[in-house]
């Protein structure tokens, strides 16, 4: 890579932009990740919850892609703690999901003989089966499904431990300064401005989630990418009350390996506004307490919000409409954490060998 050309370069310095860096990287390609913030992670991928759930019974092409990166954790968590000395505190805990009536009860224990029927593992308990394996649950319990193959991640790490072996591996960042503009020769994007300098590149990954829709507007390709507001309550119990990912009443509840518990999140369509409100923080708690009353009595520690890139037909992964240079990575929702693997692979694959090892076609990013 020369001072201002980079064979690549990928604007975002997310969970998936850092994906795409390091999966380029371990191919040989030095990208450029560019970032507005002064260190990678600060945004959705820092403020999620690091929940890695696929729950669907279908073979459709999202659920395919969702249970394929997930299945890429185990080996990828213990490749980044051999590269980077990072552990990303992957767990393979389980997810209860509990129900308290008849009506859950019925969409709950449905899904899990639809998913058995397919061949996914799942497991419908009674009220003292859920008790036995989760003690703090209320007794106003129903009863739970299991769905043992859950896992979870603490983002932040993963994101620090992608960007460190993107590093270790040839890839370049430039943190601190946006990208303003794109340069385009012919119709075809060469580079891009960064602080009033000229950065050049023989491709371009967009990847910098809600954002996403400013920079495809700058290139005359408008897509329908905003921010969903997710608000997350932070507590602390010692010792800790959870031993599996819980979630009920239109919440999760999560218990992290220092012994604090999660407890999100809203999904709020209000702009880019990431406050914190009473009522967001106290539909988290009054929920969480309801599922498990024992919470009352925890410490809480704090509360922040993120903004998911949202956008109706996400995940949004393939060459921008018109450009043969300029890929969009974006969209991921709910499962930006979930779905990293998978898209850095992915991308990497379409990049390098225009050939990705998954069809890439269900997700082809379609101009509004």
């Amino acid at each position: 890579m020369s001072q201002n050309h980079a064979d690549i370069i990928i604007i975002g310095g997310g969970i998936i932009g850092c994906a795409v860096a390091y999966n380029l990287a371990k191919r040989n390609v030095k990208p450029l990740l560019i970032d507005r913030a002064s260190t990678v992670g600060t945004e959705a991928s820092w403020a999620g919850a690091g929940i890695l759930t696929s729950h669907a019974s279908t073979h459709e092409p999202y659920p395919e892609l969702c249970r394929a990166s997930l299945a890429l954790y185990p080996s990828l968590a213990e490749e980044l703690r051999t590269e980077t000395q990072i552990d990303i505190e992957f767990i393979q805990s389980g997810t209860l999901s509990v129900f308290f009536n008849a009506a859950e009860a019925a969409g709950l224990i449905g899904l899990a003989d639809r998913r058995v029927k397919k061949g996914f593992s799942t497991e419908v308990l009674t009220a003292e089966q859920a008790w036995e394996l989760e003690p703090t649950l209320s007794r106003s319990i129903v009863g739970a499904v299991l769905f043992p193959e859950d896992a979870q991640v603490r983002n932040p790490k993963m994101v620090t431990a992608l960007a460190k072996g993107a590093a270790k591996l040839g890839a370049k960042f430039q943190l601190g300064n946006p990208v303003t503009g794109f340069l385009r020769e012919n119709g075809r994007v060469t580079g891009v401005v960064v602080n009033g300098e000229a950065l050049y590149a023989d491709a371009f990954v967009i990847a910098n989630g809600c954002w996403a829709g400013e920079l495809t507007a700058q290139l005359d390709t408008p897509m329908e990418i905003g921010p969903a507001k997710g608000q997350i309550v932070l507590v602390e119990a010692m010792p800790l009350t959870f031993q599996h990912i819980v979630d009920g009443l239109g919440i999760y509840i999560v218990p992290r390996a220092d012994g604090r518990i999660l407890l999100g999140a809203t999904v709020e369509f209000v702009g880019y506004d990431k406050s914190t409100t009473v009522d967001g923080t106290k539909q988290m708690i009054d929920a969480g307490v309801t599922i498990a009353p024992q919470l009352a009595h925890s410490t809480f520690v704090q509360t922040w919000a993120g903004l998911r890139p949202y956008t109706r037909k996400g995940p949004l992964l393939g060459y921008l409409p018109g450009y043969d240079n300029v890929i969009l990575a974006s969209g991921h929702f709910k499962n930006g954490i979930l779905l990293a693997p998978i898209t850095g692979q992915l991308i990497a694959e379409l990049l390098t060998t225009g050939q990705p090892s998954m069809s890439l076609e269900p997700f082809q990013p379609v101009e509004v």
